[in-house]
Order: structure tokens, then sequence, then C-alpha cells
């Protein structure tokens, strides 16, 4: 990642945006082979105010892969009619703190003494309302200001549309998830529940989690990390979140000691097997991703609420949110989440 913010000419933007006409030099696409996959991808990058910006192309037909209900076939038009550049990471904790740091602007609550934890620097921002995150682009905005460039949060369109490319598919890297479990080892192109749990399992199965959780049928209670979680071949969890009981391992103190210092996040350059058809990583997984755009949540705890689409998934998220095309999640523009953070895009004024 780059943490200079280089100058860029406008033509160079333009022709990086496929503007017709534009002309200048362009920075070579990068060939990312992703492990365990036959998809290689060539990234248009470039970097503006720190960020590191990916070119992703207009799609004047796009439609969402399914409505809100997830019914496959059934989603809506929604079309894209200008070339845009996507933010090739989510923005981290580092970036973060340097928009803080020259704004004086509230720091996330996992955050102590004015910064994030140790060794979080590369780990995506989360806990970051919609509107700070609106907050940090506009701030980026008028770092740019000489550039001619505008900084904005993604429309859930322009999300999946680079989330699933030019092919339509269910997960950036391909058709299907390819995650398998054996012998305590998760193979995975992605950061979600499984990756925590087999940490958890593999490093501490016999150490002993508390229920710590007011309600739960278990509270006080302390039993092996290895007798609440188990993972399936496929990375399947059970065991996390039992809800009507109250006794999955997110009641625990275990669970509590890894949200405290801002979840089970992963460095954004972590899952080459997940990069996009453009070059763009963790578009599955890690954190999910605020958008501009309004739904009614059909699931999660805003069901029925008119919120903020979010999209991609999380470290806490199973492996069915964690899909190019999963829909129908959002949050309050006005909260912060443990699992929330976000992405920019990047248009020519």
């Amino acid at each position: 990642m780059n943490a200079t913010a280089p100058g860029i000419s406008r033509r160079t933007l333009l022709a990086l945006l496929g503007v017709t006409g534009a002309t200048g030099l362009v920075r070579p696409g990068r060939a990312i082979a992703a492990p365990g996959t036959t998809q290689t991808t060539t990234a248009a990058t470039t970097t503006v105010a720190g960020q590191d910006l990916t070119a992703i192309a207009a799609n004047p037909s796009f439609a969402f892969a399914t409505d809100l209900a997830g019914t496959a076939g059934a989603g809506e038009a929604s079309p894209i009619a200008a070339a845009y550049l996507l933010g090739t990471y989510e923005v981290t904790n580092a970036q973060y703190l340097e928009f803080v740091t020259d704004t004086s602007h509230e720091t996330p609550p996992y955050w102590d003494n004015g910064t994030y934890p140790t060794g979080r620097a590369d780990h995506p921002v989360l806990t970051v309302s919609l509107d700070s995150a609106t907050d940090y682009c506009a701030w980026l905005t008028d770092r740019a200001s000489d550039d001619g460039v505008t900084f904005r949060l993604p429309t859930e369109a322009e999300w999946e549309n680079a989330a699933s490319g030019p092919d339509g598919l269910s997960y950036p890297w391909g058709a299907t998830a390819g995650t398998t479990y054996a012998d305590l080892v998760l193979t995975s192109n992605y950061n979600y529940m499984a990756v925590c749990a087999a940490y958890e399992l593999a490093e501490h199965g016999s150490d002993l989690a508390t229920y710590t959780a007011t309600g739960s049928d278990l509270y006080g209670q302390s039993f092996p990390i290895s007798e609440i979680l188990s993972i399936g071949s496929t990375g399947t969890v059970a065991g996390w979140n039992v809800t009507a009981s109250r006794t999955g391992f997110i009641y625990t103190d275990v669970y509590d000691a890894i949200t405290e210092t801002g979840g089970y996040t992963t460095p954004v350059t972590t899952y080459a097997g997940g990069v996009s058809a453009d070059g763009v990583w963790d578009l599955c997984g890690n954190c999910w991703e605020w958008t501009t755009s309004v739904i009614t949540a059909t699931h999660g705890g805003e069901m029925g609420q008119q919120v903020n689409a979010i999209r991609g998934g999380s470290w806490y998220a199973n492996l069915n949110s964690c899909t190019a095309v999963y829909r129908g999640e959002g949050r309050d523009p006005s909260g912060r989440y443990p699992t929330v953070g976000f992405r920019v895009v990047a248009t020519a004024d």
C-alpha cells in the first residue's frame, strides 16, 4: 500500500477512467495470480491523496444478481453510466488516523489514547458511521483539490459491479467459495467467522471460555473452546451465535477480548486469492462496507427498517453473507458497528 500522496495529472486520471480522447501515461496493469484459482487479474491503478485506486469500467446494462430478498434473477436494473475509481483496499486504521489527526474527528471506540491498537495499522478501520465515512471522503476531496478529484462512498450498484466483475461472478475470484477445512487447517480466499474459529480451535481449543452475556442460559459457566465451536469441511461454523439461548462463542469472554481490540480483522493485503478481476482486495470478508444506497433491510437486526446498504460480509459474518451478490443487510447511517468499515470511490470533476 502507498503511504504517500503523490499528485496525479487530470489527463492520467481521465485515461484510467477510459474517457474518450484521453491520453497520457497510465500505470501498467499488474497481473495478480490468485492462489488456488485460474483467474488472472490485470489492474489499472493509481494513487490519489494516499488512496490506492483501481479503475472500474462503466456498465450501462448493470442489474443486481438478486433482489433484496435474495431471489436470483429478480434484481433490479441500476445502470452505471460512467467509469469510476474504487479503493483498491478498505480504508485502514493508519489512513483514518491521518484524518483524525488533521481534523480532530472522534476516534473509533476500540482505539486507545488517540490511536489504533498496536499492530493494526493495515487492518480496516471499524466502528465508523456512514456520516464519519462521508466526512473522511470530504477530507480526501479537499486534499485532492489540485488533482480535480472528488471522493465519495460507492453506491450499492457500483459495489456489486466491481465485486462481480464483467462476468457477473458470485465471488470476486470465481463461481464458488473454494473453502475447505481439515485437520484444524482452514483454506479460504477471504476472512470470515471460520478464520477466527479455526485460529481459536488450533491455538486455544483446550482453553476455557466463560459465558458473560446477561441472559445466557450458561451465564458464568466455562467450557473449552473446542466444546463451543466446530467447523465443517466446507467452512461452515457451528456454535458461533446461538441466539435463542445466548450460548454461542460470541457470548463469551474470549470473544469480548477480540472485539475490544477491533475484531478479528486481517491486514488488507492478506488474501491474494480473493482479489477481483479488476484487482480489488477484500470485497468479500474482513469488514462490511458502507454504501450510499438506502434500502429496506430484509436480513439482520435491522430487518424492515430503512437503512444504508452494506456489502461484502465481515470477519464476523457466515460464508453465505460473504459473496459478491448477497443483499438485504443494512445499518443506520449514524450508527457505529464493530464489523462495518468502508472503501472509497473517486471520480474526475
